[in-house]
């Protein structure tokens, strides 16, 4: 009976291990391979705390968590500036040498010997030692960490998470500061991790660097990739799989020492038969949608643009000028003295030949590149290495060539991730005024609703955006951008490859919204789409603005057109 209920402790201790893993690797798409060293810490933390200082509980669970959730936004700062295969070689680096300081620093953790003693968890006078005792303990623990967990994954910070996940720019270019993102799922993931550490110190009353190897990472990674990433359930059910199967060789007499290598058989060989037969998982990750998200289709005879677009103010001058603009890679000059003026209720174009510089121009001022000169206004007040995510929040966002929707979220999640001033990204928010982010997201959800049925999307709302057709994209994309309430819209090449009544559709999408007083500009190389959409064009080659004018003007310009079909 004690070896069941042993099963159950260390599936609850996994749990926590597998929810908080599957934070970084499916919902954040962060794929850190150092898990393991979270669960050390919070393990010798405790032990260190309770032997050596007489701490009682909860205190070095608490210091635990403080300590290691600092150590995790720590770790999140090489994840800036590196992603991929250079991301798991960075913290494998890390989590070898984590358990290099438990094997040598003797005078602090025993080094091969580790901490022994640990006494058992005393709550309130009660000691609770033993699976019997303990495993109640474990199993609350589990819940509250699978809670926290799930709150973060469902909330508007874990649809940021999410947005992150599927493509970082098209994240930054609806708002989301991909810095706060990393470094708060980093510093909450480890801080999750370090209960499940704690718990393992109290129960075993033991810690050894022997506990917290490299393959306790793999094992941790077997059970979200088994379960099913971005899928928190599937953690719990992983966790539960793989403690179970290889406990089983309990009852099977093996020669001494086989079952530990048989152990490692049965990862490698449950890893390969569901990467080759099942690469989502047992659970699938849940389509979600907003709090309280309303029915797929309006109501019958609901004004549809209710709601969808907020009419801007009238306004004299410019909304976005850039003077002088000049951007080189290496000995290419791929913009030189570009002067850009974009008005409030217009539609300007940016036409030329390919490698005119259009879309270097849209990345110069929307911060996804630094000038190399000139400046760039905003309503008179100069832009000054502003990120993305804050020209966003300032008033400019813009569109990409090759779409970058998140495809594995809803249409309706796509729309709801680019409203502005959401107190849901914030993780102290979640924490401190839960009810309140859950009033403000059902409203953001009535609003995204608003302007997907305003775009005629949104009878798709719960459909998954890789499921939209190509001219359905091309509309999200719109809804995407009127969803940040931005003044200044960029869009490049929104018309593409679209057929007559589908750019006509778009054509009309971008007059009502320089109606309300946006400055559209768009990238374009259909003239004809072009002449019907644009009140303002300006013909751009080898970097410079060549001409600008109405566009009919330019168009029947011949040394234009010949610069533009050579």
């Amino acid at each position: 009976m004690d070896l069941v209920l042993h099963i159950g402790v260390m599936i609850c201790l996994y749990a926590i291990l597998a929810t908080s893993f599957n934070l970084l690797i499916g919902f954040s798409g962060l794929f850190a391979f150092g898990h393991a060293t979270f669960y050390a810490v919070g393990a010798y933390a405790t032990a260190l705390l309770t032997l050596r200082l007489g701490w009682p509980f909860p205190l070095p669970l608490i210091a635990s968590i403080v300590l290691t959730g600092a150590i995790g936004l720590a770790i999140a700062l090489p994840s800036l500036r590196v992603s991929g295969i250079y991301l798991i070689i960075t913290t494998l680096a890390l989590q070898v040498i984590a358990i290099d300081v438990m094997l040598n620093w003797t005078g602090l953790t025993g080094g091969a010997s580790g901490i022994s003693g640990v006494p058992p968890l005393t709550i309130l006078g009660h000691a609770f030692g033993g699976p019997a005792r303990f495993l109640p303990i474990a199993a609350l623990a589990a819940a509250l960490c699978f809670a926290v967990a799930y709150h973060v994954g469902n909330s508007p910070f874990g649809r940021a998470l999410r947005a992150m996940r599927e493509n970082e720019s098209a994240a930054a270019s609806v708002g989301k500061n991909i810095f706060y993102l990393k470094v708060g799922v980093f510093g909450l993931s480890a801080a999750l991790a370090s209960v499940a550490g704690s718990l393992f110190a109290h129960y075993l009353s033991y810690v050894g660097a022997d506990s917290f190897q490299v393959s306790e990472t793999v094992l941790i990674l077997s059970m979200v990739v088994v379960g099913g990433t971005g899928n928190l359930l599937g953690s719990v059910l992983g966790a539960a799989i793989l403690v179970l199967l290889p406990a089983g060789l309990a009852f099977i007499d093996l020669p001494q020492g086989m079952a530990g290598q048989l152990r490692l058989l049965i990862y490698g060989l449950v890893l390969i038969l569901f990467l080759v037969f099942r690469p989502e998982g047992l659970l699938r990750e849940p389509k979600r949608g907003g709090k309280k998200a309303p029915h797929r289709n309006m109501p019958d005879g609901a004004p549809p643009a209710m709601g969808a677009i907020v009419p801007l103010a009238a306004r004299e001058g410019s909304a976005l000028s850039a003077v002088g603009l000049n951007k080189r890679f290496g000995g290419i000059v791929a913009i030189s003295s570009l002067d850009v003026d974009l008005a409030s209720g217009r539609i300007t174009g940016l036409v030329g030949p390919n490698g005119a510089g259009k879309t270097t121009a849209f990345n110069l001022l929307t911060g996804f590149l630094v000038a190399d000169g000139g400046e760039i206004r905003f309503r008179g007040k100069l832009l000054t290495r502003l990120r993305p995510h804050e020209l966003v929040r300032a008033g400019i966002a813009r569109s990409f060539q090759d779409l970058r929707l998140f495809t594995r979220m809803s249409v309706l999640e796509n729309v709801l991730v680019a409203l502005p001033r959401q107190s849901g990204d914030r993780l102290s928010a979640l924490f401190l005024r839960p009810f309140a982010v859950r009033r403000e997201d059902a409203a953001n959800t009535a609003r995204a609703m608003a302007i997907l049925a305003f775009i005629g999307l949104g009878d798709r709302a719960m459909d998954l955006a890789e499921d939209l057709s190509y001219a359905e994209e091309k509309l999200l994309v719109v809804a995407r951008l009127i969803a940040t309430d931005a003044e200044v819209l960029l869009l490049d090449e929104p018309l593409s490859g679209l057929d007559g009544a589908a750019m006509q559709k778009i054509i009309d999408l971008l007059r009502q919204l320089a109606a309300r007083n946006r400055a559209i500009c768009i990238i374009e190389h259909n003239l004809e789409a072009i002449r019907n959409a644009c009140d303002h064009l300006v013909y751009l080659d080898e970097g410079k603005a060549l001409a600008e004018g109405e566009p009919g003007a330019l168009m029947r310009d011949p040394e234009l057109m010949r610069r533009y079909f050579k």
